[in-house]
């Protein structure tokens, strides 16, 4: 799985919750995920036009029980929309592979959010913000895999409420003392969501070793993957979700993780835990 150069607006954001089967069973869902739905997702996808996938385990915290964080999310990339859509839907292997999302994952939305996909749309400014819609900030045609790809899942401050709005972040210059500004506190959770929009947006215009940021954001928590040619974290983002009082509740860089090709002999899928950020690339 090469893949070459990707615009952002091709790429899939997955969040996933796993389904009432699998609620009370953590071991089983992780072997579902090694054994089956992740080593297929490349095998299946990848001859149709798949060119990178990202997944991530996501680690609950134990010290949080008032946030539903989804179960795995991931990146999934394919050249266009048209692309991934042709693979889904026009196929028998593309159709057999959606319906078996179905085996992991809960889709009807009950004490378990219901699991959803997206592609992300270019940010422009805060007027456009809404809860649950992916967004990008560059924009530009880059080869994932030969970047370094880290994850950041937070959730928002426990005492957020309806108050002042402080200024945005429209700066790098700015951004950590707006954040950290003591009113700030007391904003409401669009104003802290729409101030790390605007972050983001700085820091990709300074192209300061990152090539790409892709964030989506709920009212409870956030989830933003970036891709650099560095192997450090964005301090100023890092900072922002600091300032504003966020619990960070996975940090990760991607690792390289390689699948058998399909009808492999002996092929037993991969060990899969909570807190793991994968790469995932079929091996040739």
């Amino acid at each position: 799985m090469k893949t070459k150069l990707i615009t952002p607006n091709g790429i899939r954001v997955w969040q996933g919750y796993r389904c009432q089967q699998y609620q009370d069973d953590s071991d089983g869902f992780l072997e579902k995920l090694g054994q089956i739905f992740i080593p297929i997702t490349a095998q299946l996808m990848s001859p149709m036009g798949l060119r990178m996938y990202y997944p991530t385990i996501v680690s609950q915290p134990s010290d949080c029980q008032t946030v539903k964080l989804p179960d795995e999310i991931a990146l999934v990339g394919y050249s266009s929309q048209q692309t991934y859509h042709d693979a889904s839907h026009a196929t028998v292997a593309g159709r057999a592979y959606s319906s078996l999302h179905q085996t992991v994952f809960n889709f009807t939305p009950s004490t378990t959010p219901a699991s959803f996909s997206d592609f992300p749309i270019a940010y422009a400014d805060v007027s456009q913000f809404e809860w649950k819609t992916p967004y990008y900030f560059s924009g530009e045609a880059i080869d994932w895999h030969s970047l370094y790809v880290g994850v950041l899942i937070w959730t928002w401050p426990d005492n957020v409420s309806e108050g002042k709005a402080s200024e945005d972040c429209v700066s790098e210059d700015k951004a950590s003392k707006d954040c950290a500004s003591e009113e700030h506190a007391l904003d409401d959770p669009i104003q802290h969501a729409k101030d790390l929009l605007n972050v983001c947006h700085a820091r990709i215009g300074s192209n300061n070793n990152l090539f790409e940021i892709i964030t989506v954001l709920q009212q409870d928590y956030g989830v933003l993957w970036f891709a650099s040619d560095a192997l450090r974290w964005p301090e100023n983002i890092i900072q922002c979700l600091s300032d504003m009082k966020c619990h960070l509740v996975m940090q990760a860089f991607h690792d390289t993780t390689n699948i058998s090709p399909l009808f492999s002999e002996d092929d037993n899928g991969i060990v899969v835990s909570a807190g793991q950020a994968l790469d995932v690339r079929l091996s040739t």
